[in-house]
């Protein structure tokens, strides 16, 4: 999901600095509420049918369910927190920041705004999404892997017109 905010140049609710935002946040269809429900039916059952069968004698059953659910629960756990990672990109005239985490900034990157470029790379294959890097000198990081190709489309609109917002403000503030 591509979320865009652009400031304007009179916004008070704005930096002075700041062009716009853009928010990536990937696709999160089941909340973690949901996901948990669906997980405790699955284990209620699954240990409904592994209670039976070790009833008639089968008791091998058993252990075998604990560790599968286990490892399905884990496996919830670790889907449910990878999806709330997000990734934050700001631009002003001067500076490009790249922040990566869930509640709070994990991993923060700030560039100069001249040296930087928002590389597309094309597809290798008409299926597969392009991918969309900012590139400043020799460090590259790539920004929206989870995306789909309609929301790369998207984030590579709103960074362009971001870009032209900022190109106008530097123009702006420089003397002639």
């Amino acid at each position: 999901m591509v979320s865009a905010k652009f400031f304007t140049a009179n916004d008070p609710a704005a930096d002075d600095k700041l062009v716009g935002q853009i928010v990536l946040r990937p696709n999160n269809s089941m909340s973690w509420q949901a996901a948990r429900f669906f997980l405790a039916t699955l284990i209620l059952l699954s240990f409904t049918m592994a209670i039976a069968f070790t009833w008639q004698g089968y008791w091998m059953i058993l252990p075998f369910t604990a560790v599968e659910m286990s490892i399905l629960a884990g496996c919830f756990y670790y889907l449910g927190r990878r999806n709330q990672t997000q990734e934050v990109v700001s631009m002003g005239p001067q500076h490009v920041v790249l922040e990566i985490g869930r509640a709070e900034p994990e991993v923060r990157r700030e560039w100069q705004r001249f040296f930087t470029k928002v590389l597309v790379e094309a597809p290798k294959h008409p299926w597969y999404p392009s991918k969309v890097a900012l590139k400043c000198r020799d460090e590259e990081h790539e920004i929206g892997a989870f995306l789909t190709a309609a929301d790369k489309k998207e984030l590579i609109t709103a960074l362009r017109r971001m870009i032209a917002e900022a190109d106008r403000r530097q123009q702006l503030a420089t003397p002639a």
